[in-house]
């Protein structure tokens, strides 16, 4: 059956609004967490939601809640994902998902206030504060405040490459709320994919399974600094050395793995030289190292190969490493009640479905492991991600806030997500 849905003809509405906010001449945005770009998008949404109703709470981490309550004594499912996004990134990321939420919870409320729909849970639209960490880290920082993974205190002095810190951000932001965050019984999350799995099979609608694994690691190249020209080769201690031969193991980890029939995705990024010199010998570098992989077993492996390396590359480079922070990112898999929810949505819909995996880090994947959770993607075409050039086609972000909606009415009567059948 084919159900028609109400949410995506607003959709279409607010989100040309959501897009041009803090929107770039090269079709992009630079919305980082709690940048005016982005304050003014969180200020916009806030409006969004007074207006059709929504009680609107703020709590201690800059979380904004959009409360649609029918039932006092129930709980919430909540919905939506981010409205930061990366520097220089895309208008999708993010912000898709929220306004999606927005217009999806907005009709289920117009059915429950009509009496087409008898609730037995409410709905609340969350915006999480700083999910990319591309200005404060670590990511997901919001959502992981919200589930208690991380202390408020944990994050409160985070830095960003100005010296602003997190807490001062969100203190004059005006974001720095102290209300009591909604109690979840799940949260659903819509999202463009980012990868090209969806593109290529030619399928609407993505259930997500779970999530890859990554180790992440913050680390400095310590050398020594002196004069371009005086100094012969010999005698350097060249820090940048030191950053390219680790940047090219980290490529070659991944083709080894590869060989052997296992994908490994590595990066080395959000690197700083000292000092800035055209003339001087580079004495530090600070960077950022990623290792994702299906099976947290594999991440593992394939980071213990990477610092049995270092003594090597420390040697040819008269350096020495330093990891100075890493966080492990588990794989999970997500409940089996979520992902046939939204094959049961996409059906009702008429809209082609599969099952997926994520390879990136979603507030969705920080919500798992405390609510039961449910993650929905729609195709990225040409893969673009974290770039101004991202793009999805209208018919299938309105395709995904139509099986939203559904999924969202499916759960407001059930009280969660159904066991299947239900």
């Amino acid at each position: 059956m084919n159900q028609q849905t109400s949410a995506p003809r607003r959709f279409t509405t607010l989100f040309a609004e959501s897009m041009a906010i803090g929107r770039k001449p090269n079709g992009g945005t630079d919305r980082m967490a709690l940048t005016p770009d982005d304050c003014a998008h969180r200020s916009w949404f806030v409006k969004q939601l007074r207006e059709v109703g929504a009680e609107v709470r703020i709590d201690a981490a800059g979380n904004i809640f959009g409360l649609f309550t029918w039932d006092n004594s129930a709980p919430y499912i909540l919905c939506g994902s981010h409205l930061d996004s990366q520097e220089n990134g895309g208008v999708l990321d993010g912000a898709y998902g929220v306004v999606a939420a927005l217009c999806a919870a907005r009709a289920v409320d117009k059915a429950v206030r009509a009496g087409q729909l008898a609730p037995k849970a409410n709905l609340a639209v969350v915006d999480w504060t700083n999910e990319e960490g591309a200005r404060f880290e670590p990511s997901l920082m919001g959502s992981r405040v919200f589930t208690g993974s991380l202390r408020l205190s944990d994050v409160e002095q985070a830095q960003d490459l100005d010296g602003v810190r997190f807490d001062d951000a969100l203190r004059e932001g005006g974001w720095q709320g102290t209300d009591e965050p909604p109690q979840a019984a799940a949260y659903f999350e819509l999202h463009v994919e980012q990868g090209p799995v969806l593109e290529a099979a030619d399928v609407s609608i993505g259930a997500v399974t779970g999530n890859w694994a990554a180790v992440k690691m913050d680390m400095r190249i310590l050398g020594e600094q002196s004069h371009t020209g005086s100094t012969p080769m010999s005698l350097r201690k060249d820090a940048l050395y030191g950053m390219a031969l680790l940047t090219v193991a980290a490529r070659e980890l991944a083709d080894d793995f590869a060989r052997r029939s296992i994908e490994l995705r590595t990066s080395v990024t959000k690197v700083q030289l000292f000092p800035h010199s055209p003339n001087i010998v580079t004495s530090e570098c600070q960077l950022h190292l990623e290792i994702r992989a299906e099976s947290e077993e594999n991440a593992r492996e394939a980071a213990k190969q990477l610092t049995d390396r270092f003594t090597e590359i420390e040697a040819a480079s008269s350096t020495r490493i330093k990891v100075t922070g890493t966080e492990m990112r588990p794989s999970m898999a997500f409940p089996e009640s979520g992902i046939s929810l939204i094959e049961r949505a996409a059906a009702t819909c008429g809209i082609t479905c599969m099952r997926t995996k994520t390879v990136c880090g979603h507030d969705a994947v920080a919500l798992a492991a405390h609510v039961p959770t449910a993650l929905m993607f729609v195709p990225s075409v040409g893969s673009h991600a974290h770039a101004p050039n991202e793009f999805t086609k209208p018919e299938d972000l309105a395709n995904g806030v139509r099986t939203l909606e559904q999924a969202l009415r499916i759960c407001v009567a059930n009280g969660d997500f159904p066991a299947e059948g239900e």
